[in-house]
């Protein structure tokens, strides 16, 4: 029996934050390989909560056609700027007399677990995606929102105004750069030190952070060399082009947008290397 890929020894750096990498880091271990949890991106709610409230009260007086859920954080935060506010109940129904979209798997479950409804995810978990599955069901003409971190890509928006839609952006939560650096140094050594054999990237905002927080830590020249030995698999076709405009490259696109599907694409990848350098 042919045995399944894995990432035995390898070294797998994670870039989210602490409490969102557990989950993929078992999965690591569980193929063999060694999580490196790197918190490139802590969160917040914004201090100005005006743009959920206002979102909160469409949904209230059935003014929101669609709503879009860009992320888990999208759903956690919606939910923890509604009890700030106090506008929790009446949540639920609002959004079932909406179109509720879930960009992925892991969004729809965060969703479903806190009672509220799913009524799309589509094939491809990307704003492309959405963007392509909501023509397919008519969007001209409706009150979309789309909830999301500040300063995400405007590409959902920009594809969904010119299929007539009218877009409202709501800013749920924050991306930061966490304010404890202690962590990303170590990891910024072992890194020069071509200890890390692949970095996962799950969001433009974490290559921002990335590239911002490694230059300054190992200088331009220093990354560059740096880099020379680890993988770079992006989830996502925003994710590759966030690291192609800073510069880097992009090793690897899994087929879907997903952690778990980015830990197959790598190791069957690692894998074919292997084979390829034990004939030569």
């Amino acid at each position: 029996m042919v045995q399944a890929p894995d990432l035995k020894g390898r070294v797998i750096a994670i870039t989210r934050a602490e409490d969102q990498a557990r989950e993929t880091a078992d999965l690591i271990e569980r193929m063999g390989g060694k999580p490196y949890v790197v918190p490139l991106l802590d969160f917040s709610l914004p201090e100005d909560l005006s743009q959920i409230r206002g979102f909160l009260e469409a949904l209230r007086n059935g003014e929101v056609d669609c709503a879009i859920f860009m992320s888990v954080n999208a759903v956690r935060y919606l939910l923890k700027g509604a009890e700030v506010l106090g506008l929790r109940a009446g949540l639920r129904e609002g959004l079932e007399r909406a179109v509720v979209v879930a960009v992925g798997p892991r969004t729809a479950e965060e969703l479903i677990e806190h009672g509220l409804p799913v009524d799309l995810i589509p094939e491809e978990y990307s704003s492309e995606g959405v963007a392509r599955a909501l023509r397919e069901r008519g969007i001209g003409g409706k009150r979309v929102f789309v909830l999301r971190a500040r300063g995400a890509s405007p590409t959902l928006r920009g594809e969904l105004e010119r299929a007539g839609a009218l877009v409202t952006e709501i800013r749920v939560y924050e991306a930061r750069v966490p304010a404890d650096l202690g962590r990303i140094r170590t990891f910024a050594e072992d890194l020069a030190l071509g200890r890390i054999d692949a970095v996962i990237f799950g969001s433009p905002q974490s290559v921002r952070n990335f590239r911002r927080i490694m230059e300054s830590l190992l200088g331009t020249e220093g990354l560059r060399r740096a880099l020379s030995h680890p993988l770079l698999v992006a989830i996502g076709p925003e994710t590759a082009r966030a690291l192609h405009e800073s510069g880097l490259r992009v090793d690897l696109i899994p087929k879907a947008y997903t952690f778990r599907e980015a830990l197959r694409a790598l190791a069957h990848h690692l894998s074919a290397s292997s084979h390829v350098q034990a004939r030569r």
